[in-house]
């Protein structure tokens, strides 16, 4: 069970990145070098496959995102996350009139410079052909 799923109450503590450049900053701000955040897991459409958002109870700021790879612990216990490797191809391709096309697949989805993508979402250079 994903202890990071979709509506799990979570307490996560989190790696701050302003830890590392805490000495070129203000000598009066106290830098920790991690937060904890309490939420519930939720999924934002704008979301990566590698982030999560939490929910901060804050009416101004109510959802949080944060990149897995900075998360140290979640309800205390060491997080084990493993980077997801990327699997993006990009080709490029020469279109039927001599135009020259870049077509980017990622996660089984392709995507093409070509007008014809800009209106089908599909077009003949996803297949490789012209």
């Amino acid at each position: 069970m994903d202890i990071l799923a979709e509506g799990n109450q979570v307490t996560i503590k989190v790696r701050n990145l302003l830890w590392a450049s805490r000495d070129r900053l203000a000598n009066y701000l106290v830098i920790p070098e991690f937060n904890e955040y309490t939420g519930t897991i939720v999924r934002q459409k704008w979301q990566g496959p590698d982030e999560i958002s939490i929910t901060s109870g804050l009416p101004n700021f109510p959802v949080r995102r944060v990149r897995r790879e900075n998360i140290i612990e979640v309800d205390g216990a060491k997080s084990d996350y493993v980077p997801v490797k990327s699997d993006k191809v990009t080709k490029i391709v020469q279109g039927s009139k001599g135009n020259t096309y870049i077509v980017t697949t990622e996660n089984g989805k392709s995507t093409c410079t070509c007008p014809g993508f800009g209106f089908r979402k599909s077009c003949k250079h996803q297949e490789g052909g012209e």
